[in-house]
């Protein structure tokens, strides 16, 4: 299947590629089938706000609850307009993806890569699948802070086998 109208479980797909690692952070990639060009991001946060908007952006999944915050959300000025506001839909405004799943698989971080599959967002987070491409290696994760935790442990690990005894011990 090249690239098109694609499946709304395949439409979240979602390639992180993590290239630097600072004292507390890492920075790196996202890339997505609906753009041609990747997203970056500078620190975790920036990733957790890049990959909820792209799935407010997509309408899936649909979140079961509204965010909330403090102050009105803004964009992070350092990166301008959004890829996804200059992305636009075909005329019966579904969104068409750019990008075969091929040209996405050609895609590596320098430390890592991962394969994200956000398939539900309640409860205020994230549930799906997240795949560690250089081992071939995939995870359940019911939060984004599990997500979070996952990719962090292998950014550092030789593996997910480390992280399974630093939790056991």
């Amino acid at each position: 299947m090249g690239a098109g109208s694609i499946r709304p479980a395949a439409a979240s797909e979602i390639r992180i590629c993590c290239d630097g690692l600072g004292k507390q952070d890492w920075s790196g990639r996202l890339y997505t089938r609906y753009h041609k060009t990747p997203s970056g991001f500078g620190t975790v946060n920036e990733l957790i706000s890049q990959l909820e908007y792209f799935c407010d952006w997509l309408n899936y999944p649909q979140a079961s609850m509204k965010s909330r915050s403090f102050q009105q959300i803004r964009r992070n000025a350092a990166h301008g307009q959004s890829q996804w506001e200059t992305h636009q839909p075909d005329k019966e405004g579904e969104r068409i993806a750019v990008v075969s799943r091929e040209e996405m698989n050609e895609k590596h971080g320098e430390r890592a890569t991962f394969v994200v599959r956000i398939q539900y967002r309640q409860n205020a987070t994230w549930q799906g699948q997240v795949t560690w491409a250089e081992k071939q290696q995939t995870m359940q994760f019911r939060s984004a802070l599990e997500l979070l935790k996952l990719i962090d442990s292998t950014v550092g690990a030789p593996d997910w086998e480390a992280q399974d005894k630093i939790e056991e011990g």
